[in-house]
């Protein structure tokens, strides 16, 4: 397993202007979070928001405690509020400083980036240049995030000639060793670490020489030197426990689970790996809770439970599914049998776009939907509500009341729900379209009727890396009729507004991205990728299809010169007769579904996306009955299947 690098800096943060003519309990708080007592920091600082409403240094303060035992979507709310009461540069500078800070915790890059921007931009304004070298080491981490890991090593270089502040520069020494890790020089990485714990113990400052022996204890294990590495683990831990830094005590769980999986100790492990997810679920780390889950799945291969099922709420209604899974005579696939699905349209999501609420006729028809659902799976199925996960899709996340859905539908099935962001549902995509063997490894094309999505997972450091397009194929068909002045100009429209759209992003993203066009093998899902497969290869209906660049190419030159003649297909040689009458109804539903308007966008997206990401020599796949459900289904059953070897 490859190294995954749990990346956080804890910088010096100016103290806010004139604090010491703050309201006591603000000046308490500082002086208990100067000494380490965050749980004091907290209690000061807290009563102190309540006394004092618009008091900054009571929000800061109360976010910054927040940020240090790692409740980092409690230390967003205080430092939103922080922001705005801050109203003098110097201020707003350390308001900046730390809201980038918890966004990079959060894995929000954009933000990050723009709030250290803001930051950077007011330092050289106040001619400070300590605050510039945090910065830059700040920006530098984000292009760390990035794989731009030369720039990276430049703008810590750069900072470290500005920096005179030797707890920085401890924690700068850190991030460098973590770029040299990732670039597998990890001697040099060691050195560097080494520096750093020098500084620490020099200083006194336990905290950061709790995480920097982490991690120096994490790079002793990717070279194998596992007597080293369990002293600086275990004895990391310690000190980031007696701090009570949550954050990191879940990342200390985590490398100590790899740690056990290398020493093959599947057991401890397994128990290190759910220690670390309870915690980074508790404080909102996503990326966190992703990268542990990944873990788990890399231990679970192989161990498949035979069937599925999921229950998804998604813009349209309601969608259940479940899939039975059994053994493929092709080494490292899967065959998926989708069992049973249905699907109820409620009008859940009208009125959200007005409003930001959803109306309450329409939550008590989505739940009646839910439990209807329910309880046929679990009556002709035989499976336990426990084991049907209730999701609530990306589309619900803007409805300021969607806690009133969930509610309703626990009352009517005694089931939690939960609702996942659009990233949430590219990562769950990726565990749920594409085999174990190969879920590391390859490219995931996902080709839906409003957006199409590429993304893949990136394990140095373990996280899901996409791109959004907001063309699909119902969408680009629609824009482009509008934009042609005639029927036989529209295909044309579309290759150019395509080429536009999706072409100059992919190249732009793949020079930065090199992955993007790297990866292989390449697993294909969406509607377009279904009726591609139906249309030119009928009589296959195994649950991953072998395509080619050569059958996209074909596809789109039959969907645009022979239009008329798509559907005309001699069934004839198909002998079996369940795979014959299968094709037939494949057949009409793809003619049903897709006007050939849409089947002209969707193949011009398809054969733009193959030529950019360069798909003449790779292996393609169409993923059947891969979905973000039944990914995020799975991760479900291994969770609660917690306690098996």
């Amino acid at each position: 397993m490859k190294r995954y690098i749990y990346f956080i800096f804890i910088f010096f943060i100016l103290l806010l202007a004139k604090v010491s003519n703050a309201q006591p309990l603000v000046y308490n708080c500082f002086n208990f979070l100067d000494a380490g007592d965050y749980q004091r920091a907290l209690e000061s600082g807290l009563t102190a928001t309540k006394l004092y409403p618009r008091n900054l240094g009571a929000h800061y303060c109360v976010g910054l405690s927040y940020f240090k035992i790692g409740e980092i979507d409690k230390a967003l709310y205080f430092m939103k509020d922080a922001e705005k009461y801050a109203v003098y540069k110097k201020d707003l500078l350390n308001v900046y400083n730390l809201i980038g800070l918890i966004y990079q915790k959060k894995g929000d890059l954009e933000n990050a980036l723009m709030y250290h921007y803001r930051e950077l931009y007011i330092c050289r304004e106040l001619k400070d240049r300590k605050g510039e070298a945090t910065t830059i080491a700040n920006i530098a981490a984000i292009l760390y995030e990035k794989d731009e890991l030369d720039k990276a090593l430049e703008y810590y270089k750069l900072s470290l000639i500005l920096q005179y502040d030797e707890k920085t520069i401890a924690t700068i020494y850190n991030n460098i060793a973590l770029i040299y890790s990732k670039k597998s020089e990890y001697h040099k990485s060691i050195d560097y670490l080494k520096k750093a714990i020098a500084i620490d113990e020099k200083i006194g400052d336990y905290h950061s020489l709790g995480i920097h022996m982490l991690n120096i204890g994490n790079t002793y294990r990717e070279i194998k030197d596992f007597q080293n590495a369990l002293r600086n683990l275990n004895d990391g831990l310690e000190k980031i426990k007696k701090v009570g830094d949550r954050y990191w005590e879940a990342a200390a769980y985590t490398y100590l689970g790899w740690f056990y999986i290398d020493t093959k100790d599947i057991k401890a492990a397994k128990n290190y790996l759910f220690k670390a997810k309870e915690i980074f679920e508790s404080i909102g780390s996503n990326d966190g809770t992703r990268s542990v889950l990944i873990s788990l799945l890399v231990l679970e291969a192989g161990k498949k439970r035979n069937q599925y099922a999921g229950i998804e709420i998604g813009s349209k209604g309601v969608k259940s599914v479940v899939i039975e899974l059994s053994e493929s005579d092709q080494e490292g696939f899967y065959n998926t049998n989708e069992k049973f699905k249905r699907s109820i349209n409620t009008t859940i999501i009208s009125g959200v776009a007005e409003t930001g609420m959803l109306k309450r006729e329409a939550i008590e028809e989505t739940a009646l939907a839910v439990k209807e659902l329910m309880n046929y799976i679990v009556e002709k199925e035989g499976i336990t509500p426990n084991n049907i996960p209730i999701v609530g899709s990306s589309a619900l996340n803007y409805a300021k009341n969607k806690e009133e859905l969930a509610m309703r539908v626990k009352e009517l099935t005694s089931q939690d729900m939960v609702f996942i962001s659009a990233n949430d549902e590219m990562f769950y995509n990726i565990i749920g379209s594409i085999p174990n063997k190969y879920k590391t490894k390859s490219l995931l094309i996902d080709i839906g009727s409003g957006n199409t999505k590429i993304g893949y997972l990136e394990i140095n450091p373990q996280k899901t890396i996409s791109l959004e397009f907001r063309y699909g194929t119902v969408s680009l068909a629609e824009f482009a009729k509008n934009a042609s002045k005639s029927e036989r100009n529209y295909p044309k429209t579309v290759f150019n507004l395509a080429l536009k759209e999706i072409a100059q992003k992919i190249r732009k993203d793949s020079s930065r991205k090199p992955s993007l066009v790297n990866r292989q093998p390449v697993f294909m899902v969406g509607g377009i990728v279904w009726a591609m497969s139906t249309i030119l290869y009928p009589e296959r209906q195994q649950s991953f299809v072998k395509l080619s660049m050569d059958d996209i190419n074909r596809f789109y030159n039959l969907v645009v010169e022979e239009k008329d003649n798509i559907f005309n297909i001699d069934l004839s040689k198909i002998k079996d007769s369940e795979i014959k009458k299968k094709a037939e109804r494949e057949l009409q539903s793809v003619k049903d579904v897709f006007t050939s308007d849409n089947l002209i966008a969707g193949a011009t997206i398809l054969k733009i996306i193959a030529k950019e990401l360069k798909l003449r020599d790779k292996e393609i796949y169409f993923s059947r009955n891969g979905s973000w459900l039944l990914g995020y289904v799975e991760l479900d059953g291994i969770q609660k299947f917690k306690g098996n070897n």
